[in-house]
């Protein structure tokens, strides 16, 4: 394949990405959910930092939070099932818990592996 060529990629446009920041952990257990539920599209990475109010040093020495942020991609007519379920399994409605939100993905594209690695497989 020379630089010239065209790859022609199928998109989609019908997909929304949710994000859910976990303040306090729990991000290895909501992928574990997702994964029973059938979806794959998702993953998580910790990250450092407080939400606004809450202390950031504890006895002088700079507190490591345990704040979690998972992504997960699902198709528009799975969006609010899936934002709904996550909301009541990470407990949203107590303050401080973290936050969850939807947003729309201009374009996306399905996962294909070249014909030669899907018959290896």
């Amino acid at each position: 394949m020379s630089t010239t060529d065209k790859i022609d990629i199928p998109y989609i446009d019908y997909t929304r990405l949710i994000t859910l920041i976990l303040y306090e952990g729990g991000g290895g257990r909501v992928l574990e959910l997702l994964r029973h539920k059938g979806f794959s599209e998702c993953h998580m990475y910790s990250v450092r930092g407080n939400p606004i109010g809450r202390a950031s040093l504890a006895g002088g020495l700079p507190e490591i939070p345990k704040t979690e942020i998972v992504h997960l991609v699902v198709s528009a007519d799975q969006a609010d099932y899936v934002y709904a379920m996550l909301y009541e399994e990470c407990d949203m409605k107590h303050q401080g818990k973290g936050m969850i939100y939807v947003n729309r993905l201009f374009r996306s594209s399905r996962i294909a592996l070249p014909t030669e690695m899907a018959d290896a497989a």
